[in-house]
């Protein structure tokens, strides 16, 4: 995940190059490099910076290399704050997916909850934000609601190893081991990363008779 964002930073950067500059974009541009080579309190100044400025990037977009910048260092209460400026300012799903995974790691389900049915009401045929909504169903015992938004969700990403994983999981904790197996059956085709653990917590939540 990582890996992906700060190549994405990077893309940022080269189609920015190439545009009409403004003052702020330079700032932005060092930024970004600042943060690439981990320099994060010196990125976060620069963002700062930069809103102040005249720039082609946009403050939602600045706002979330904030908050992608406190994620890379594990500190979500700060991340939490830029994701929802970012929001606030300009709904998208990604982000919204995002801002619900921040806030189930803090332990705010509900708002975790709110965040991935905005995300749903934005773009309904993406699969992401269904899949995060049934495994924190699933985390809270909602097995029927999980199974319902995770199959859903792998209508809309049938090649998506993890989501199988989960519904695997949900369908288990329903006692459904036939449809359960079946779900792991694809996932582990599909090549899921750690699948002896959600085959073992299958067998956690397993309904007994």
């Amino acid at each position: 995940m990582r890996t992906s964002l700060k190549s994405f930073i990077l893309f940022l950067l080269s189609i920015f190059f190439f545009s009409c500059s403004k003052p702020g974009d330079l700032t932005v541009q060092r930024a970004m490099k600042a943060y690439q080579a981990n320099n994060y309190d010196e990125a976060l100044r620069l963002f700062t910076a930069a809103l102040e400025e005249e720039s082609n990037y946009s403050p939602e977009l600045i706002y979330n290399f904030m908050a992608n910048l406190y994620l890379q260092q594990d500190d979500l209460e700060n991340a939490v704050i830029y994701q929802e400026k970012s929001v606030e300012l300009h709904p998208e799903y990604r982000n919204l997916v995002s801002l619900g995974m921040t806030y189930h790691l803090l332990k705010q389900d509900s708002r975790a909850e709110g965040a991935y049915r905005k995300a749903i009401e934005l773009n309904p045929q993406k699969g992401e934000a269904y899949a995060s909504l049934g495994a924190l169903y699933l985390t809270q015992g909602r097995a029927k609601e999980a199974v319902s938004n995770l199959r859903r969700a792998t209508s809309l990403e049938p090649k998506i190893a993890v989501m199988h994983a989960n519904l695997a999981l949900a369908y288990a904790a329903l006692g459904e081991k036939e449809l359960s197996d079946s779900e792991f059956a694809l996932a582990e085709e599909l090549k899921c990363e750690n699948i002896d653990e959600f085959r073992e917590r299958a067998i956690s939540l397993q309904k007994k008779d």
